[in-house]
């Protein structure tokens, strides 16, 4: 289940389901009460209409300010499950790189030349769950209410697959004034976002890619301002962990 470099970039069997699936449930019944206890969590989506759920298939994007995103992103779909991308280092730890592969986490290699490998997995995750989440800043930055520029690959992806964009804003503030060190987390779920068209041109494509990519963040950001999320708390990028983020 461990991954290493060069392997499928996927590992879907009924085990590897059902071992998912038991992680996932107790992850959750584990993980909510300590968020609400924590971080006084809030968990909101903001559309409405005849059909107000995810849609079937979907990228979902997100800023990520904490280390526990992950945990309060997988709560925010839940029950439904989504594949997440993820440092290839990570899924390659001891112990670590098993448990995020069952829970769902797709490498992202660094080697360029597997771009087509990514996109086979992305393909996989979106016909299987469904939902395929990424974080286009590309690493954490704790604290962060200043979204920094996004990747495009979340975004080319989408067009690629024909799939809408679900952007899920983490908003943090401090919970009792202005020099209070306790934060209370907001994640909230913005409406889908249809992709512009795929071209035939691969580089009208990338550059649909980048401008659907701005637009995300700009709605991300403007989301961020409009609720108030306090830039103060920004304490720089989180540190590199040997064998885990390094």
């Amino acid at each position: 289940m461990r991954y290493r470099k060069g392997a499928p970039l996927t590992s879907d069997t009924p085990f590897s389901r059902l071992m998912g699936d038991i992680l996932i449930a107790f992850a959750a019944l584990l993980c909510w009460p300590l968020s609400r206890l924590l971080y006084d969590i809030k968990i909101e989506k903001m559309w409405t209409g005849s059909n107000p759920r995810l849609p079937a298939r979907a990228i979902l994007v997100s800023n990520h300010c904490m280390p526990l995103d992950p945990v309060f992103h997988g709560l925010a779909v839940f029950p439904r499950r989504t594949y997440y991308t993820l440092l290839e280092e990570t899924c390659e730890a001891p112990v670590l790189g098993s448990l995020v592969r069952l829970l769902g986490g797709i490498p992202l290699p660094r080697n360029s030349g597997r771009l087509k490998d990514i996109e086979e997995a992305v393909s996989h995750g979106l016909s299987t769950r469904g939902l395929v989440h990424f974080y286009p800043e590309g690493e954490c930055f704790l604290g962060n209410q200043k979204i920094f520029p996004f990747k495009a690959g979340a975004c080319y992806f989408a067009i690629r697959s024909g799939v809408p964009v679900v952007p899920i804003v983490t908003i943090l503030k401090r919970r009792h004034g202005r020099k209070s060190q306790r934060i209370q987390v907001t994640v909230r779920m913005l409406a889908p976002a249809a992709p512009p068209p795929a071209s035939e041109n691969p580089n009208t494509t990338l550059i649909r890619s980048i401008q659907f990519s701005k637009h995300i963040h700009d709605l991300m950001q403007a989301e961020i301002e409009r609720e108030g999320g306090d830039p103060s708390l920004y304490r720089g990028p989180m540190p590199r962990i040997r064998g885990v983020n390094d």
